[in-house]
């Protein structure tokens, strides 16, 4: 019966996830929302659900705007290129080193149509495609997970308190007299990934754009999104700034390169040792590895969206198994009838 009813809910259990994720997040908002209407619960659920459309949603339509726009004039460029015959590749490309002149050799014996270079590019070409297909498909499928999460944190706005009786019920039949505590553990850890890895992630994005912006590096939205997925890793936004400075340095702008460099290097990359911790409070952090496992497991397994519910997962056992291990005596508190913030009677 148990494995049936899995069977049922698979396909909607990444969504059900985030829709957990984002209602716990914002479940003091929501209550404020609903105090401000007067106790229309469904208008600030309404309400909710639109503002957090246009926090998520909006900057990957611009993303996706901005992407869509430099395609088209990547095309245009190529067209005009070959139009005049088979171009020479840019200096900056063939003068690197070891590899500079490999690459612009297989170039020109591509381009006088040497038998052996086209089969050799060819069996290039065909993983290169399959994945940017596979990109695609999980990108889609991505953006409808979101879509549908959304629509379910709606229900869970409305029944909030109904759900967490269920929840800690079906918790306390599990854990007995800790079910109380390592329930608030859960909450706590979600609260705290939530605020913490992609509140640091936000900031973090939103400087690497400035950055983009200012400096004249192209695709600036698309750029900033992608720092905000590499964000929730270490050093992450430094994996895209420090090409872009390089870009920067072949263009002839050296300033704008040193800039890019020490923005990425200092203001970007100790963001996250200022404003995690702030945002976290005294809550412990996640170990690195665990955070790496959690954006890749969590991306193999539900997608795109997996990037952050994995990470939010892996935090959540690894408090319950440190309060688990390491405090096996502490008992919970008496009762806890409400859930986060929500006001007492």
């Amino acid at each position: 019966m148990s494995l049936t009813i899995f069977s049922i809910v698979r396909p909607f259990l990444a969504a059900i996830l985030w829709a957990g994720i984002l209602v716990i997040s914002t479940w003091r908002p929501y209550l404020f929302l609903v105090k401000c209407l007067r106790g229309r619960r469904a208008l600030a659920a309404v309400t909710m659900i639109a503002a957090l459309c246009g926090f998520i949603l909006l900057p990957i339509v611009l993303a996706a705007s901005d992407f869509s726009s430099v395609a088209s004039t990547w095309s245009i460029q190529l067209h005009a290129a070959f139009g005049e015959g088979w171009p020479a590749l840019p200096q900056w490309l063939v003068s690197l080193p070891v590899a500079g002149s490999y690459i612009d050799q297989f170039w020109n014996k591509l381009g006088a149509k040497d038998a052996e270079t086209i089969t050799s590019f060819r069996s290039y070409i065909a993983p290169a495609s399959q994945l940017l297909l596979l990109l695609a498909k999980e990108v889609g499928s991505g953006m409808m997970l979101l879509v549908m999460s959304l629509f379910i944190s709606f229900f869970i706005y409305m029944g909030g308190e109904d759900l967490l009786a269920w929840i800690r019920g079906f918790v306390e039949r599990l854990a007995g007299e800790r079910s109380i505590e390592l329930l608030g553990i859960s909450l706590a850890s979600t609260k705290g990934v939530v605020y913490g890895f992609m509140g640091t992630a936000v900031v973090q994005a939103v400087l690497a754009w400035l950055a983009f912006l200012i400096s004249g590096v192209p695709n600036a939205a698309s750029l900033g999104f992608a720092s905000f997925i590499l964000a929730l890793m270490p050093f992450g936004p430094s994996l895209i700034g420090l090409p872009a400075a390089a870009w920067l340095y072949y263009q002839g702008e050296v300033g704008w390169s040193i800039f890019m460099v020490v923005w990425m290097l200092f203001v970007v990359g100790s963001a996250d040792n200022v404003i995690k911790p702030l945002l976290i409070g005294k809550g412990s952090s996640l170990p690195f590895i665990l955070i790496f496992f959690g954006v890749l497991g969590g991306a193999l397994a539900f997608g795109m969206l997996g990037v952050f519910i994995g990470p939010v997962l892996l935090t959540i056992f690894y408090e319950l198994a440190r309060s688990w291990i390491f405090y096996p005596q502490r008992l919970p508190p008496a009762t806890v009838t409400t859930l986060p913030d929500e006001p007492k009677e």
